[in-house]
Parts: structure tokens; sequence; C-alpha cells
């Protein structure tokens, strides 16, 4: 990538352990995709700090050449209304859609 990864957490209180995963989720992005320019991931949790089991949403915004990339993945909003308190099952979600998404470019 051009740029370095940005990640932010809001209402939850990020880990070494929770970027070292995204940033694995990454890497394995720039495998599939080696025109990936810059990766922003912003892992939120609605229900905040003082509301442990809130739903967790994750957006990652890739940069492309010519175009950027927004995937959001807010698992509250989806009709099975299925939630993920649990912000690694978060963010494997929402890059298993990044990929997806990737591979549709390609197509």
């Amino acid at each position: 990538m051009d740029r370095p990864l940005e990640i932010a957490f809001h209402g939850l209180q990020g880990s070494a352990a929770l970027e070292a995963d995204i940033r694995a989720h990454v890497d394995r992005l720039e495998q599939h995709c080696k025109t990936l320019t810059s990766c922003r991931v912003t892992v939120e949790a609605s229900g905040g700090k003082s509301q442990p089991h809130g739903h967790v949403s994750v957006r990652i915004m890739l940069g492309l050449p010519g175009r950027d990339l927004a995937i959001s993945h807010d698992p509250h909003h989806e009709k099975d209304n299925r939630s993920h308190p649990d912000a690694y099952t978060a963010v494997r979600d929402a890059f298993r859609v990044a990929e997806r998404q990737i591979q549709g470019l390609k197509a």
C-alpha cells in the first residue's frame, strides 16, 4: 500500500491483539489485490464503553487506483438481525465482504 493502514475504534477499547488481527486481514486482502493503495478500518460499538454487549459494526475504506471502495458491515441492520458483540467476529465478517467485493471487481 502507498499509505499506512489506519485503524480507529469508537465506543470500545482497542487492543494490540485486535489491531494485529485487523493487520492480518489487510495483509490477506493485499495478496488478493496487489493494487490496493490504502485501507482505513473503523470498529464501532453501538452500546459504547458503558454497554459492553452492544452491537459491533465495522467499516472498511479501501483505496484502489481511480476509485475507493467502501464496505460497511453492520450486522445489527441485517435482515436476520444477527449481532456481533465480539469485535473479532465482526472484523472477520467485514473482511469476508471486502474480499468478495474485490473478487467482483476482478470478474
